[in-house]
């Protein structure tokens, strides 16, 4: 509870009263009036001088004279449920603090007020109805548990409850235990009498004055079966016309069983004693118990009696007698029909095909006065005539006269009239319904048996191509129309064979088939069946679905190095399967070059000079780009292999120049390698093997020296002795391989075959002189046998006497030097970009990047660093 304090601003000094106690008890009860005195402090705390009150707690329920120390109810009147709601004992209490002041004296004291009930709540039921289910044979006596207590929010003798069942017809009593409620059947149930008992539970408390509350008891009896059927009336007697039509109501029987659902359910049968000649007349409704006419009734019998029994679960049946007095009626004249053609209830069915002429029904006059004039005759035009019988007057025919048509008209009303002899007035008439039966003589017929569509590939499994409609003027079955496809593969289209539409059941593909000839039929239910057919052409429109097709997935071309400009270097083939401007296909170069060209034929032509020697490959990169909308693009790489063409002769290495010589000494083993040949081709292949061949000599003895041809060394053929010592002079040529046209170089290996170089000079003049002569291919030159010593060498076949002719030589010899060097410093710049002099790789690759993906290449670094291609 929420106390509020008042804050003392002066400082007393606390004393304690003499006699006075520290804490008051106050007893109150609930809900009293305004200004109810509840005690005085004054009683607790005597005093010689005046005393001052103050209530420090704050409270809407008391108010305190702070005068005489009395305690009083406010207008707010205390409850003790709500201020105290979970107390169940009498202890619901408030607390107050109180300042006492004197002039001489002060105390805190505590007040605590006791709060006590008084029977101001009712008792209350949780739920206003309560409701228990009964079987009806249940035994008096039986008790039931009521689980339902009221509840009373006041305490002790007010919240003692007891109960009191308000029974209209005493069938049930209640007795009352502490943990519950027993209700006791008194009396017999009776569904049948009372499906339901309604009762009134009234629960008083002990209070003053005493209140109660209460609900209401709802008993509901659950039937048993306790009862059998019983007619209302035994004995049944009815009058019935003798021109009662089949069909006819003739008399409804009722039983009544009291009991209820199933056990309730009454049928109705004939019993065994009704003859089987009785019962074929009447037909009696099991169920509902009514009789009605099921043959007409024979002439000569005036009466029928029958015996009906009803039966109901588990019961005796019980059992009617029904007579039927027949009414005696005067003959009349009357026309009855005999059907030829099949019947019912409604006339005379024929189908629409009988021929003219067919006996549909035969009429009989039934004229006991003979008061009917003969022919017969139909009152309408139609279809039939009548023709009397050859074998009795009485008896005429009916035919149909023309063709019939159920599609013009399919029901006929014919009137066949008899006039009467003895009254003109009066006339005889049967109406004879004749209904036209429909056979299958229509076809189904298509309002196009040729329908020309299109659709788009790659559509949509299941779109709807069409709805087909065939008409047909047959009713019935026979104008039933189902649709079928004649040909073509049930899993591209499907037709419903009730609607006729018409749906495509896969993602047609243009370049797998661009059209479909499908044919259907309307086919009718009737026997036998008639059909019709049409034709559906379809068109598949194409999609730009495909990008163009290379015909590899890498071009290669080779080409000789000397191709002219516009020279075809190939023709890239690339197709696309789509159809118009979706299969129009233009190739285009991705890295552009100068050197290369792509052309509208789709042709890569040369646009520059080619040199083996520098690059032997290029890597080009195609687009081919369609015109669809939006265009299809695919990339392929193209590789330009350079073949290399025989344009470098051999360059001679060894020796250095055509004067420097080597000196071999006699001694030297025979087969010994005195020096060597050495020349190296830039070219390729064929073009770049070279072998070497003696082109002449001139030497002091011949065919001394021999050169291998693969390796170029010169080999001492035989062993030497001092007679061959002297300069020899081998003309050996360097030959490539090359086609169609071999080239070749010359070079001039000089050995000096002696011990010792004594007069290098004179060795060099020699070389020299030796220069100026023009030697044909495989010319031997011999010299004389050297001598060991220098002067001796001096005999040589040259004349040195002509000054003329030396000078001339000198002057050629030394141009000659001066253009060999000016043409081997110009080849060594020319080929210094050359990787190795000694090995050339045909159809070799200078590229450091090489991929097969565009894309890859777009991102290689070049060798030297320079970024991307």
């Amino acid at each position: 509870m929420t106390q509020k304090y008042f804050l003392l601003v002066s400082t007393f000094q606390v004393l304690n009263f003499p006699g006075a106690t520290t804490e008051v008890l106050f007893h109150v009860q609930e809900e009293q009036e305004e200004d109810t005195l509840i005690g005085s402090l004054g009683d607790n705390f005597p005093s010689p001088t005046p005393l001052k009150y103050k209530l420090l707690t704050y409270t809407n329920y008391f108010h305190l004279d702070s005068q005489s120390g009395n305690l009083y109810t406010t207008a707010d009147k205390l409850d003790r449920e709500s201020l105290c709601p979970l107390d169940t004992e009498d202890q619901c209490s408030m607390t107050l603090d109180v300042f006492i002041l004197s002039q001489e004296h002060s105390e805190f004291t505590k007040v605590t007020l006791f709060i006590l009930d008084i029977n101001d709540n009712q008792p209350y039921f949780s739920e206003s109805i309560y409701t228990i289910s009964i079987p009806e044979d249940t035994a008096i006596g039986t008790s039931f548990v009521i689980d339902q207590f009221a509840k009373d929010l006041d305490i002790d003798h007010n919240a003692d409850l007891s109960y009191q069942l308000i029974s209209p017809d005493d069938v049930f009593t209640l007795d009352q235990h502490v943990e519950f409620l027993m209700l006791i059947l008194l009396r017999p149930l009776d569904r049948e009498s009372h499906s339901e008992h309604r009762m009134g539970l009234i629960a008083y408390d002990n209070g003053f004055p005493r209140l109660s509350g209460s609900a209401t008891l709802v008993v509901q009896i659950i039937d048993v079966n306790d009862n059998c059927p019983v007619f209302l009336t035994s004995n049944v007697s009815v009058t019935l016309p003798r021109n009662k039509s089949v069909g006819d109501r003739v008399v409804q029987l009722q039983a009544v069983d009291a009991d209820d659902g199933e056990n309730g359910v009454i049928e109705y049968y004939y019993s065994t004693r009704v003859a089987e000649s009785i019962k074929k007349h009447f037909t009696l409704d099991h169920s509902s118990g009514l009789l009605t006419l099921s043959e007409p009734l024979q002439d000569e019998v005036m009466r029928y009696r029958l015996s009906v029994i009803a039966v109901g679960l588990g019961c005796f049946p019980a059992v009617a007698l029904v007579t039927i007095n027949l009414e005696n009626i005067q003959k009349k004249p009357k026309i009855e029909v005999r059907f030829i053609a099949s019947h019912n209830k409604g006339g005379i069915s024929i189908q629409e095909d009988v021929p003219p002429g067919t006996i549909i029904a035969i009429l009989d006059i039934i004229d006991p006065d003979v008061s009917i004039s003969r022919p017969l005759f139909i009152n309408e035009s139609s279809p039939f005539y009548l023709r009397s019988s050859d074998s009795s007057s009485d008896t005429f025919l009916l035919l149909t006269s023309s063709p019939l048509d159920f599609e013009l008209k399919e029901q006929y009303d014919i009137t066949i009239i008899g006039n009467s002899i003895i009254n003109e007035s009066f006339t005889v008439t049967e109406t004879v319904k004749i209904q036209i039966e429909d056979v299958n003589d229509n076809n189904p017929t298509f309002l196009n048996h040729l329908e020309e569509i299109v659709i788009e590939e790659n559509n949509v499994p299941g779109d709807l191509l069409l709805t087909l409609s065939a008409s047909d003027e047959d009713s019935g079955s026979n104008g039933d129309i189902s649709y079928y496809l004649l040909d073509g593969d049930p899993k591209v289209f499907s037709i419903d064979s009730e609607s006729g539409t018409l749906k495509v059941s896969i993602s047609l593909d243009r370049e797998m088939r661009s059209s479909y000839i499908v044919h259907a039929i309307a086919i009718d239910h009737g026997l036998p069946s008639m059909n019709d057919s049409c034709v559906i052409a379809i068109e598949v429109l194409d999609q730009n679905d495909n990008p163009p097709t290379f015909a590899s997935n890498e071009f290669t071309f080779f080409i000789p190095e000397d191709l002219p400009y516009q020279g075809e270097v190939g023709y890239i083939n690339v197709t696309d399967v789509d159809s118009g401007s979706n299969g129009d296909v233009s190739v285009h170069l991705i890295n552009t070059t100068s050197l290369f060209s792509m052309g509208q034929d789709r042709t890569l032509r040369l646009e520059g000079p080619l040199d083996y020697e520098k690059v032997v490959m290029y890597e080009l990169w195609l687009e081919a780009r369609d015109k669809g909308s939006p265009s299809l693009t695919s990339q392929v790489k193209a590789l330009v292999v350079v073949l290399d063409v025989n344009d470098n002769a051999p360059f001679i290495v060894l020796p250095e120049s055509n004067f420097s010589y080597v000196l071999v000494p006699p001694d030297t083993l025979q087969g010994s390698s005195v020096t060597k040949v050495h020349a190296i081709d830039y070219d390729a292949g064929l073009n770049g093997v070279i072998t070497y061949t003696e082109y002449g000599e001139i030497s002091p003895s011949a065919n001394l020296f021999k050169v291998d041809a693969n390796t170029g060394n010169i080999i001492l053929k035989e062993s030497t002795n001092s007679h061959h010592c002297g300069l020899y002079q081998l003309l050996v040529k360097a030959s490539d391989q090359g086609y169609p046209e071999v080239l070749s170089t010359i070079v001039w290996v000089n050995i000096l075959l002696n011990q010792s170089i004594s007069n290098r000079s004179y060795v060099e003049s020699l070389i020299m002189m030796s220069k100026t002569s023009v030697m044909q291919e495989n010319q031997v030159i011999t010299l004389e046998p050297c001598l060991k010593s220098p002067p001796a060498m001096a005999q040589f076949s040259w004349s040195l006497t002509a000054p003329v002719v030396l000078a001339i030589m000198s002057v050629s010899i030394i141009c000659c030097m001066a253009g060999t060097l000016l043409f081997l410093c110009s080849r060594r710049n020319s080929k210094k970009e050359k990787q190795s002099p000694d090995v050339q790789l045909p159809l070799q690759i200078n590229v450091d990047c090489y991929t097969k993906d565009w894309d890859e290449v777009k991102s290689c670094d070049p060798p030297d660093g320079s970024g991307p291609l």
